[in-house]
């Protein structure tokens, strides 16, 4: 196993993003229309999160609240959540997955791992299963590091 110092660590997960980043083009994830991975991404949270509000989505994903009301709205035109009034305060939108935002979320899931399977297989070659497993813990532990760096307290 090599040892890396933090700067080659930096530079490495940010090369890593940076190659799934430039993957986000529109894709069609089996449904006939075409979504971006941050929307299916998104969508996705949403269904694991159900009632998160837009102060909650910015902690969760470190975007700002314009981002975060940006994707929502994206969302909310393509049919894919809906919002719907808190019922403690009027101010407050939650936001839920609707039919067809649960039906694409399946569709991405099977396409996920359908794609994403075949790079693990390519992964599989030149690292165990341990050594995968790992690192994607490694990689959650990192995200929830990162939260307590910016907020100073763990995020539910």
């Amino acid at each position: 196993m090599e040892h890396y110092s933090a700067a080659d660590m930096a530079d490495i997960l940010h090369r890593a993003a940076m190659l799934y980043m430039a993957s986000n083009l529109p894709t069609d994830y089996g449904t006939g229309d075409m979504y971006t991975s941050v929307e299916v991404h998104m969508l996705r949270y949403i269904i694991d999160h159900p009632g998160r509000t837009v102060t909650d989505l910015s902690q969760d994903w470190d975007k700002t609240k314009a981002a975060i009301s940006q994707m929502m709205k994206r969302l909310e035109e393509k049919e894919l959540i809906v919002r719907r009034e808190s019922p403690d305060s009027r101010k407050k939108r939650l936001y839920f997955a609707t039919a067809k935002g649960e039906q694409l979320n399946k569709q991405h899931i099977r396409y996920d791992d359908r794609v994403f399977g075949k790079t693990l297989e390519l992964l599989g070659e030149t690292c165990s299963q341990e050594e995968i497993a790992v690192c994607f813990h490694v990689l959650e532990e990192y995200t929830r590091a990162r939260r307590k760096k910016h907020y100073r307290s763990e995020q539910p």
